[in-house]
């Protein structure tokens, strides 16, 4: 799809993002990965363009696309000023990693919980060894007002193979270079990690992975 993708393209293109919304929407809901209010909001870039489809998880919109360029300057749809706002911290995500396809911000409670506690979440969960490897952690941004995007800029720089990152008091955001609904099954799976990694610490210190785990998890358990 081009900047010249003519009013057709975009409107299914529009209508299969919501479609594939509410799938992601339903999922998070499935497996509790969303707060009391449900608050968050997911993304997709259109493909080749300085454009993302957006739309908010809760609210009277919740599922109702909004389209931005990525200066923000021209919208189309249910663009509202908490929507532009937030657009904007995508956009940042965006520009940071060019192969990136979709983004999730969520309140999802254990991520947050992190998040509110100053803590970045460690790879001790194996889900968490899928994306990272034994040694590496969804880092912690520093503190910044509401939806500023330099902190979360600053920790995609220094993380260069994060997909994620949890934005100190608030919440996580995660993308991937898929489309929304496997952002959205990446931010369950940190999710989960992080509510294992919390209840294994009430018995204890979470225990570290071996050198080498990572490889050996996605190559497959070989017998010796």
């Amino acid at each position: 799809m081009s900047q010249s993708a003519s009013t057709a393209d975009l409107l299914l293109f529009a209508q299969q993002f919501e479609k594939d919304f509410a799938s992601a929407r339903q999922l998070l809901l499935q497996h509790q990965a969303l707060s009391a209010n449900q608050a968050g909001n997911i993304s997709l870039r259109l493909p080749n363009e300085q454009r993302l489809l957006i739309a908010t998880l809760n609210g009277a919109d919740a599922g109702r696309a909004a389209l931005f360029d990525f200066d923000l300057d021209h919208s189309q749809g249910h663009a509202s000023d908490n929507l532009r706002e937030v657009a904007a911290l995508h956009v940042a995500i965006y520009r940071q990693r060019p192969q990136v396809r979709s983004v999730i911000h969520t309140h999802s409670p254990y991520l947050s919980a992190f998040a509110i506690a100053g803590r970045p979440l460690r790879a001790h969960a194996s889900q968490l060894l899928g994306v990272l490897d034994e040694d590496q952690e969804i880092p912690l941004t520093a503190w910044g007002p509401r939806y500023s995007a330099q902190p979360v800029i600053d920790a995609l720089q220094a993380h260069p193979r994060a997909p994620a990152a949890l934005l100190a008091n608030h919440g996580p955001f995660a993308w991937s270079d898929r489309d929304l609904l496997a952002t959205t099954r990446l931010l369950i799976n940190l999710e989960e990690s992080a509510h294992l990694t919390w209840l294994a610490a009430q018995l204890g210190t979470p225990q570290p992975f071996p050198a080498g785990a990572a490889v050996q998890s996605r190559q497959g358990w070989v017998a010796p």
